[in-house]
């Protein structure tokens, strides 16, 4: 359980009362809080949340709004925008994240979408805080007025706020373009943590059949934003790792995360390269940018006959890894 999470089962003689709506999800531990009545959204496909989406939209019936203080602050003005765009009357919303997140930073956005500019700090534990506002309707708007547009690798791109990398080009994604093939006509792609679509976009306009996976409901909508504007066609997935998929790919590509929010972590793609096999055709092959230092040659090396280096430089390094075994 998160410490967020706990600091929330503190509150369970409020919330038994409450019709409650939990915003942006990060644990799964959250479904069993002892509300009244109790609606989840998340970002994540991991969540299993009732609304799984970029843009969370208040229940009619929701009297108190739980929002989880997500790592950009440009996401919680996104997510503050939607919240306010949604409801018709005040509605009371809390504010939950660690000390060392920047909440008290944020404390000065929460302001600016009070009714009365008056925030509440309800409670202090496990290195996390929470706060009380009365949240105040404001005009509609859509996901589509947070859409940042940018030029990278000569073209353009698409992206939102919590989006990896959002509104630039990031530097490992750059240095594997640089290695990739130039034609990838009748091959099975996959592009796995799509984020902004720039490998998927890429892919598609060197020949690939691309199929585009993300675990962020964001990131899947930026694809296809990215997508759109190009006119490229390429199936969007939102899951976790590989999801449902059936098919075997000939590639797949990726730039994969080694951060869950404000935590380090390798499980994530340690799963990926594991699983990978799985996905591949007998001849498949997986292409990967990681920062140097990262675990993962030795691991690409038990799962594929063969492996090389194709770029490195004082931060990155490309794998790719050649036949997988099964």
């Amino acid at each position: 359980m998160e410490n967020t999470t706990a600091l929330l089962w503190r509150q369970e003689e409020v919330l038994s009362e409450r019709h409650v709506f939990v915003v942006e999800a990060d644990d799964a531990a959250l479904h069993n809080l002892q509300a009244r009545s109790l609606v989840v959204h998340s970002d994540l496909a991991t969540i299993a949340a009732q609304q799984y989406s970029a843009w969370p939209q208040v229940p009619a019936q929701a009297d108190l709004i739980v929002v989880v203080l997500p790592k950009a602050r440009q996401r919680l003005e996104l997510l503050l925008t939607a919240l306010a765009s949604s409801i018709a009357s005040p509605v009371e919303l809390w504010l939950v994240g660690p000390g060392k997140g920047g909440i008290k930073g944020a404390l000065k956005q929460l302001k600016n979408y009070t009714t009365d500019g008056h925030v509440e700090n309800i409670d202090n534990a496990r290195h996390c805080r929470l706060y009380s506002i009365m949240l105040a309707p404001q005009k509609p708007a859509t996901l589509a007025d947070f859409a940042q547009q940018w030029v990278g690798e000569g073209n353009k791109h698409i992206s939102y706020p919590g989006v990896f990398s959002h509104g630039r080009l990031d530097d490992g994604t750059a240095l594997l373009l640089s290695v990739l093939p130039a034609d990838f006509t009748g091959q099975q792609v996959l592009d796995m943590g799509c984020g902004a679509g720039v490998l998927s976009l890429a892919l598609a306009q060197r020949g690939a059949q691309v199929v585009a996976s993300d675990v962020s409901a964001t990131a899947v909508a930026a694809t296809e934003a990215t997508l759109a504007l190009h006119e490229v066609a390429a199936s969007v997935q939102g899951a976790d790792l590989y999801g449902d998929l059936k098919q075997r790919f000939d590639v797949i590509c990726t730039n994969p995360p080694f951060h869950e929010g404000i935590k380090r972590t390798t499980v994530t793609t340690e799963t990926l390269i594991q699983q990978a096999p799985q996905y591949l055709t007998a001849a498949g092959e997986l292409w990967m940018v990681a920062n140097h230092g990262l675990p993962y040659e030795e691991l690409l090396r038990q799962h594929f006959e063969h492996v090389e280096t194709l770029a490195a430089n004082n931060r990155f390094v490309v794998w790719r890894a050649i036949t997988p075994r099964v």
